[in-house]
């Protein structure tokens, strides 16, 4: 493999190729993006072309490589689109995307959910699955400051662990039944936390249930303890709102993780505590303090920040939960911005002991997250359809952000993560200069295979899920959490 940083320049990418792996360097090609300053940058994109998913390293020769989700380039157009809009203006991927280009870019692609910025130049759309994109790939423009345009289908997924039955429904048609048995029975058995308790202090990135109350399922839906948190002798747990809401979507059998109808969510309305109980082990750790997605839907609709605080029942329990990197604070949005000048830069927070091997992740490899790009969402759930009319806090309300990186190794399985802390060292909240926390693991994007829009149903769900991982997304930590120290 190369790895060392080497000299990208004109044709010499293509000598670097011949010294990759047989069976997959005719799938990468080398790109060159412009920044504002007007220097080049490289960048590998990794275009798969057979359906066994593979490791793929971080970079390569020193360029980072990234996996976008599967598109068919050019767009089949019956006519002519139109021509750029912002041919003077280009877009640099590695700087923050101001706002008011957030809002034309939604404004252009009307119908559009959100987007995907990458690294390598590509302008990612997401839309619905009902989106006319032979329509759009006629009157609409292939390019955008500069940026490659494709059509997405919405398809990430929350990486929380889910219940037997759940994940035994997501792999229906891919495997036997007694496969199923087998292989999910032995997952299970490896993250369970119910087989445990809390004889065994917690640590950072034990597991934390949603269990519905007064169900005669028996649904659990897991995430990860992300931070412990505290302000005026008051101390409580970050964990992922999506889990909570999945345990109350599941208790009323509605379309949850793994149904993509949007139907009506009142069961998401009130006291979340009624709803659910928190687990960690074979105990109850506590209850929802406070949701920083107050309207959370079916994932990912109305979700800003995938944050929930729980406040514990017994706080003699928490004692242990410590931030294993010392002075670890909040990363500043400006840092936040810019961390894709940085791609190697950010790090996940986790205990690395051995015999906490089933319940933590390995962490503090070299290279071991690469960021390739920012998502950005349009979280509409009740509010008016957005316009070129309204002013830019309406708009600040409206949008949500994400940093998108690549995990290597990874994840295995990619499910079971969510509530993960990544952390960069930059300039923090407190103007100080240090480890300052990025926001929480939330959910995965798979690349999928090669999209066809006239595919719908489990056939779509299928070949998405048979896909392998293009990269993973975390939001942006909200503002008021931000207030509270990190312990």
């Amino acid at each position: 493999m190369v790895s060392e940083q080497l000299d990208l320049s004109f044709d010499k990418w293509k000598d670097i190729r011949t010294q990759l792996s047989e069976d997959w360097m005719w799938d990468v090609d080398f790109h060159t993006t412009h920044n504002a300053a007007g220097n080049d940058r490289g960048c590998w994109t990794y275009t798969p072309t057979n359906d066994e998913p593979k490791n793929f390293p971080l970079s390569i020769a020193g360029a980072p490589v990234v996996i976008p989700v599967d598109y068919r380039w050019p767009p089949v157009a019956g006519v002519n689109p139109p021509p750029d809009p912002r041919p003077s203006t280009p877009i640099d991927c590695a700087v923050e995307i101001p706002l008011d280009v957030v809002r034309d870019v939604f404004l252009t692609f009307e119908g559009s959910i959100g987007f995907y910025l990458l690294v390598n130049g590509l302008l990612q759309i997401i839309v619905p699955r009902d989106f006319d994109t032979a329509w759009a790939s006629s009157h609409l423009p292939h390019k955008y400051g500069g940026l490659q345009v494709s059509y997405i289908t919405q398809s990430m997924d929350p990486t929380m662990f889910p219940s037997k039955t759940e994940t035994m429904r997501s792999r229906g048609s891919q495997l036997t039944q007694s496969s199923q048995s087998s292989g999910i029975s032995s997952l299970l058995n490896q993250f369970r936390p119910s087989t445990t308790s809390l004889s065994q202090p917690l640590q950072l990135n034990d597991l934390i249930e949603a269990r519905a109350k007064s169900s005669h399922k028996k649904d659990k839906f897991a995430g990860r303890i992300g931070l412990k948190v505290g302000k005026e002798g008051y101390e409580y747990l970050v964990m992922p709102t999506h889990v909570i809401t999945e345990a109350i979507l599941a208790k009323s059998g509605r379309s949850s993780l793994f149904g993509r109808r949007k139907e009506p969510t009142e069961q998401l309305e009130g006291d979340w505590n009624e709803q659910v109980e928190l687990w960690a082990g074979n105990e109850k750790i506590g209850s929802v303090e406070k949701s920083f997605d107050p309207e959370a839907e079916i994932y990912p609709d109305g979700f800003k920040h995938d944050v929930t605080l729980i406040k514990p029942a017994n706080p003699a329990a928490l004692r242990s939960i410590q931030s294993p990197v010392p002075d670890l604070g909040w990363l500043s949005r400006e840092s936040w911005n810019g961390l894709r000048q940085q791609p190697s830069c950010l790090k996940l927070l986790g205990e690395t002991e051995n015999h906490r091997r089933a319940k933590t992740l390995k962490t503090s490899r070299p290279a071991e997250v690469l960021i390739i790009g920012e998502g950005i969402f349009l979280n509409q759930t009740s509010s008016p359809k957005p316009t070129k009319d309204h002013d830019m806090s309406v708009w600040r309300d409206l949008v949500s952000r994400c940093v998108l990186y690549r995990v290597y190794p990874d994840f295995d399985p990619p499910t079971g993560h969510s509530g993960i802390a990544l952390y960069a060292n930059g300039l923090r909240e407190d103007g100080t200069t240090g480890p300052g926390v990025v926001g929480f693991q939330s959910f995965v994007q798979r690349s999928g295979h090669v999209q066809s829009f006239e595919m719908e149903g489990s056939a779509l769900e299928k070949r998405l899920k048979l896909g392998r991982v293009a990269f993973y997304g975390a939001f942006q930590a909200p503002e008021e959490l931000k207030t509270l120290s990190i312990v």
